[in-house]
């Protein structure tokens, strides 16, 4: 039986890590880039870049996420998962579809991460902050 190199993350204090067992048929999803409002806050930016996998692929390794349950600009509830140390963001779920998990891109490991290096949708454009189309025409300073 054919496997794939699974995803793995965690995050920032480390206290909570995970895999994700993608089916070794399908390609690493493309990732979508969420602008609407509550996205925004969960995450503390402009938008959120998440990856949709199936619920069921998603393994916490290490530790367990606290779950808050809040709202969408679409509707549904939201069954979002984060570290209750650290405050890193994991996942979003609609409170509508058990079978996809909404995985946050920023929380993969760097390996993990370079696999996945194509946007395939944005998503809630009208709640596009303006500014992010000025990116990439300053100055990129590349450390700090």
């Amino acid at each position: 039986m054919a496997t794939t190199t699974p995803l793995t993350g965690g995050c920032l204090c480390q206290k909570i890590t995970y895999r994700v067992d993608l089916p070794p048929t399908e390609p690493v999803p493309k990732i979508i880039l969420c602008h609407c409002t509550s996205c925004k806050r969960y995450t503390g930016s402009a938008f959120s870049s998440n990856l949709v996998v199936p619920a069921a692929a998603l393994v916490f390794t290490t530790g367990t996420p606290k779950l808050y349950l809040g709202h969408s600009d679409r509707g549904p509830p939201v069954r979002r998962q984060f570290c209750a140390d650290c405050g890193t963001p994991f996942t979003s779920q609609p409170g509508d579809n058990d079978e996809i998990i909404i995985l946050k891109t920023g929380t993969l490991d760097e390996v993990s991460r370079l696999r996945c290096g194509e946007v395939g949708l944005a998503i809630w454009g009208r709640s596009k902050d303006t500014w992010l189309d000025q990116i990439g025409r300053q100055e990129a300073i590349r450390r700090l």
